[in-house]
């Protein structure tokens, strides 16, 4: 893998089902929103690692420190994202995005597709909004390590 895009783009990948599996994991033993502070604070030292030694190897010529004080200053900026929109939309508000998107209604039929009793608009809702987080997230991060960190 040559293209730096596509090296992006496969550790992107990579670094979101990391993302997806701690989340979804957490999601089952604590709060929504602890869950997204704990699996994004786990997301960004994985994803600097995977960045620094296999996406960005020509772009070195900032130090260390000058590469995680603006590699985590935009990360930093996801998190809170993820945690407004977590606290909002996940944990505040789940009601009336799950009437609104008919995600009861969904699930049931999904469920009824699939048959494994398992989804609910709770659930769907739940994904719904880290899949949202993770496309914003994708595009951000990427401004952020190639114009600044890895520049």
């Amino acid at each position: 893998m040559k293209n730096e895009k596509i090296k992006y783009l496969f550790w992107g990948i990579v670094t979101t089902v990391f993302y997806f599996v701690v989340r979804l994991l957490l999601d089952t033993f604590v709060t929504p929103v602890l869950s997204a502070t704990i699996t994004e604070i786990l997301t960004i030292f994985f994803a600097f690692y995977v960045n620094r030694r296999f996406v960005f190897t020509k772009q070195k010529s900032k130090s260390l420190v000058y590469q995680l004080i603006t590699f985590f200053s935009g990360r930093i900026v996801v998190m809170f994202a993820d945690m407004l929109i977590t606290f909002l939309a996940i944990e505040k508000y789940y009601a009336f995005f799950i009437a609104v998107f008919k995600l009861n209604t969904l699930a049931y039929a999904l469920d009824s597709i699939i048959g494994i009793n398992y989804l609910t608009g709770y659930r769907l809702n739940n994904l719904f909004w880290i899949c949202i987080i993770q496309i914003f997230a994708i595009v951000f991060n990427f401004i952020v390590s190639k114009y600044l960190s890895f520049k």
